[in-house]
């Protein structure tokens, strides 16, 4: 494993632990409600270790789900039943609560915008202030620490994680450009070579005679199967796997800071066609990275109708140039030869390649 790759599930794991510590802060609470002057009744502790039980097995879910890229919504929503229980469980003394409070809020922080992160640490330090009027500067301070450390620690692991999948996926790319570059040259100088050692060898077998004639058809036979498998060589090249074209694409606009959206047919697309369209969406999304300032950008692959439509649009183009690029036209000549029809154009505020080909 590489030093980066190293680092990079050092990274994840810190990260892991750093949002699944709030976990532990019901049961610090606990203890502490527990051997505190007047403490609730047995049952009342009971009933809130059960939930602060329950609460750190979801909480840790939640947890996994985020750092794997999940929205973990029905996980924060259990914690934050079970939070409320175990404050109304606790309530004096309220030790117990708010460290509960405290557990969820930097857990719920993850999943949503800043403005509502805002509004939710607001909402939790007045829920603990409610409890303990003079605590509410301490409240607001460790609320606020706590829900935006977490979210920078969350934040920095996923740009760290969109940029080592963008570099993997370019090194796939290039590894793709590679192989068709190698196909293409193997099939122009050796397929070119055998196909004129056939022709000739057929024309010096009707000039020859006897064993000769035989033996320079032989070559021609042999020159033509050579270039058979050659062509089945080459063919397995330029073979692209359109998933995981997708999925480099997605990564590398992620890196790029761009949100993308993948739509896929559930019926299975011919090897001809699927390489078709995985160069589309490679040219396409080319496209997006250089000639626009966009923030999302959908593919989308769709199947009916006798006919496969791919759909790639994004917003923010940048305004056409007065010549045209050489991609939307080799793209276009593509698609053509296939018996389709590929459109490409403006319309509010975004721009959308549109390629239908007969299945």
């Amino acid at each position: 494993m590489s030093d980066s790759r190293t680092e990079y599930e050092r990274l994840r794991r810190a990260t892991k632990w750093s949002v699944a510590g709030g976990a532990l802060l019901p049961w610090v609470g606990l203890f502490w409600t527990a051997t505190a002057p007047g403490p609730p009744p047995p049952w009342q502790l009971v009933v809130a270790a059960v939930a602060a039980a329950v609460f750190t097995v979801v909480y840790w879910r939640a947890a996994s789900l985020t750092v794997a890229g999940t929205h973990a919504r029905t996980e924060v929503i259990v914690t934050g039943v079970l939070a409320l229980l175990i404050f109304v469980m606790t309530r004096e003394p309220e030790f117990a609560g708010v460290m509960t409070a405290l557990g969820w809020a930097a857990l719920a922080g993850l999943h949503v915008s800043r403005s509502t992160a805002v509004v939710m640490t607001l909402i939790a330090t007045g829920a603990c202030a409610a409890f303990q009027p003079y605590g509410v500067v301490f409240y607001a301070v460790t609320i606020s620490m706590v829900v935006w450390l977490n979210r920078f620690q969350f934040w920095f692991w996923t740009v760290v994680k969109a940029a080592l999948d963008g570099r993997d996926a370019q090194a796939k790319l290039a590894v793709t450009e590679e192989r068709l570059r190698f196909s293409r040259d193997l099939h122009d100088v050796v397929g070119h070579s055998l196909s004129a050692i056939a022709v000739k060898s057929e024309l010096a077998a009707r000039l020859a005679s006897g064993p000769a004639a035989e033996e320079m058809m032989e070559v021609r036979r042999l020159a033509r199967e050579s270039l058979k498998e050659i062509r089945s060589v080459v063919r397995g090249y330029r073979t692209i796997d359109l998933n995981a074209e997708l999925r480099s694409v997605r990564a590398v606009m992620e890196a790029a800071g761009i949100s993308c959206a993948l739509e896929l047919p559930e019926a299975a697309l011919s090897d001809e066609m699927s390489t078709l369209l995985a160069w589309l969406v490679r040219e396409s999304s080319t496209n997006v990275l250089r000639h626009s300032a966009a923030t999302r950008c959908r593919i989308r692959v769709a199947s009916s109708d006798g006919q496969v439509e791919l759909t790639v649009s994004n917003d923010h183009p940048k305004p056409p140039r007065s010549t045209a690029g050489s991609g939307l036209a080799g793209m276009s000549e593509r698609v053509a030869a296939l018996g389709g029809v590929l459109t490409a154009g403006q319309n509010d505020g975004e721009f959308t390649v549109r390629a239908r080909i007969p299945a």
